[in-house]
C-alpha cells in the first residue's frame, strides 16, 4: 500500500469507528433500559441483564455495520471534495477507480467478519437470549413470589409474603396454605422466615420462625392447633417447561445447518423449506451490500467546494434505510411465506439498489469531472490575459505599425 492508500483508509477508517460506536451505544443504552424494566417486572436478578445485552451484541452490529461503512466512506470523501484534497489527487494521475482500491480492500474484510456475523455469531446469541429470556420468565433463576400478593405456586399450595428481604431473602409475616391429596387443609402463619430453594429449583425450602399451625380433616370436623419457635417445611415447585432446541427459527440456524437442510431429501416437503431458503438468500445478500455502499456513499460525498449541498448525505443515508427495511421487512418475509421467491424480491431489490447507486454514482463523477474542466479553463484564462510589466511606447508603436 503506497501513500494514497493508507491517506484514504485513515479519512475512511476514523468516521466509520466513530458511527459504529455511537450507533452501536445508542442502541444498546435504549435496549438496556428496557432490559431493566423487564427483569425487575419479572423479579429476576438484575445481573442478568448484561448477559442479555451481551447476546443482543452481533445483532446490534450487524444494524450499526453496514450504517458506519457507508457513513465512514461518505464523509471521507465529502471531506476530501470540500477541502480541494480530491482535485489534488486526481490531478496527480489517481483516478476514481484508483481511490476505491484501498476501500474495497477494507470493504473485502468489512464482508467477511460481515458474513461470519450474521451466518454463525448472530444465530448462537439469539437462542442464548431467548433461553435466558425464558429463564426469567419461566423462574428457572428463582422462584418469584410478589410482596403482599396470594401467589398459587401449584395446584394445592398457595403463599403470601408481607415483606421481602431483596439481601437476605428473608420474608416478615408469612401465610402457607396447603391442600392434602384427600381434600385436608394445612395452614401455617409464621412471623418471620428464610426462604430458598433446591439448585434445580424443584423444591421451595422454608425456615420458620414464631408461627402457628392449623390442621382441619376433610370433613371439616377436627381441627389440630399448635405454635411452633422453628419449623421447616419443603414445597415441590411445578416443573419448569423445557425450552426448544435451536433450529426451529431460520435466524438461531447458522449457514451450514440452512445449506444441509436444503439440501436434504424431500426439502421441499418440510414446513422450514421456505423459511430457511429465505434465510440463506438473506445471509448472501447482506455481506454483498457492502461493496455496493462504497459507489452510493462517494456519489453522495463528492460536492463541490463553493456549492456544498447538505442534502446528498440525507438521501444517501435515506436511500440505504429504504433499502435495508424493504430488504429485511418485505423481500424476505414474502420469501419466507412462500409467496414470492427470493430471486424475485430480495435479489431484484438488490438490484434495484446496484442499479441505483451506479446511476448516481456516474452523475456524481460526471458532474466533478465537468466542475474541474469547468476550473481549469478559468485559471488558463487568467494566466493568459496577465502581463509582466508594463509596455512602453516603442511597443505601442510597433503595435500600430
Amino acid at each position: 500500500m503506497n501513500l494514497i492508500d493508507r491517506y484514504i483508509l485513515r479519512a475512511v477508517m476514523t468516521p466509520l469507528l466513530l458511527a459504529l460506536c455511537i450507533a452501536g451505544m445508542l442502541l444498546l443504552l435504549e435496549q438496556m433500559l428496557r432490559l431493566f424494566d423487564f427483569v425487575l417486572a419479572e423479579q429476576g436478578p438484575v445481573d442478568v441483564v448484561w448477559r442479555m445485552l451481551a447476546n443482543l451484541l452481533p445483532h446490534y452490529l450487524g444494524l450499526a455495520l453496514p450504517l458506519g461503512a457507508f457513513l465512514g466512506v461518505l464523509l471521507a470523501f465529502r471531506n476530501l471534495s470540500m477541502s480541494s484534497e480530491l482535485d489534488a489527487l486526481s490531478s496527480s494521475g489517481a483516478s476514481f477507480g484508483r481511490m476505491l482500491r484501498p476501500i474495497y480492500l477494507l470493504m473485502l474484510l468489512l464482508m467477511v467478519f460481515d458474513f461470519l456475523l450474521v451466518s454463525y455469531i448472530q444465530p448462537f446469541a439469539r437462542y442464548e437470549y431467548r433461553q435466558i429470556r425464558f429463564d426469567v420468565t419461566s423462574g428457572a433463576l428463582g422462584i418469584k413470589i410478589p410482596a403482599g400478593e396470594f401467589v398459587e405456586i401449584s395446584d394445592r399450595v398457595t403463599i403470601r409474603l408481607g415483606t421481602i428481604n431483596r439481601e437476605t431473602r428473608n420474608a416478615e409475616q408469612i401465610f402457607l396454605e396447603r391442600k392434602t391429596t384427600d381434600g385436608g387443609t394445612t395452614t401455617i402463619t409464621a412471623r418471620s422466615g428464610a426462604i430458598s430453594t433446591t439448585p434445580d429449583i424443584s423444591t421451595l425450602l422454608l425456615n420458620l420462625e414464631e408461627g402457628r399451625t392449623l390442621i382441619i380433616s376433610p370433613d371439616g370436623t377436627q381441627i389440630s392447633r399448635s405454635e411452633f419457635d422453628s419449623f421447616d417445611i419443603e414445597v415441590d415447585l411445578p416443573a419448569i417447561g423445557v425450552f426448544p432446541e435451536r433450529g426451529g427459527d431460520e435466524r438461531e440456524a447458522t449457514f451450514g445447518e440452512i445449506l444441509a437442510l436444503l439440501r436434504s431429501p424431500n426439502a421441499e416437503a418440510s414446513p422450514l423449506y421456505d423459511d430457511y431458503r429465505a434465510g440463506l438468500h438473506w445471509r448472501i445478500i447482506h455481506p454483498l451490500t457492502f461493496l455496493v455502499m462504497p459507489i452510493l456513499a462517494i456519489a453522495m460525498g463528492v460536492t463541490g467546494r463553493r456549492k456544498a449541498s447538505s442534502l446528498k448525505p440525507v438521501i444517501g443515508i435515506a436511500i440505504l434505510i429504504v433499502y435495508h427495511e424493504l430488504l429485511e421487512e418485505w423481500a424476505t418475509v414474502v420469501a419466507a411465506n412462500g409467496e414470492l421467491s427470493p430471486y424475485i424480491s430480495m435479489w431484484g431489490i438488490f438490484a434495484i439498489f446496484l442499479a441505483v447507486s451506479v446511476f448516481l454514482y456516474s452523475g456524481s463523477i460526471d458532474q466533478a469531472r465537468a466542475a474541474k474542466v469547468a476550473a481549469r479553463g478559468q485559471k488558463e484564462t487568467v494566466r493568459l490575459a496577465g502581463v509582466s510589466e508594463a509596455p512602453g511606447p516603442n511597443s505601442v508603436r510597433g503595435a500600430a505599425e
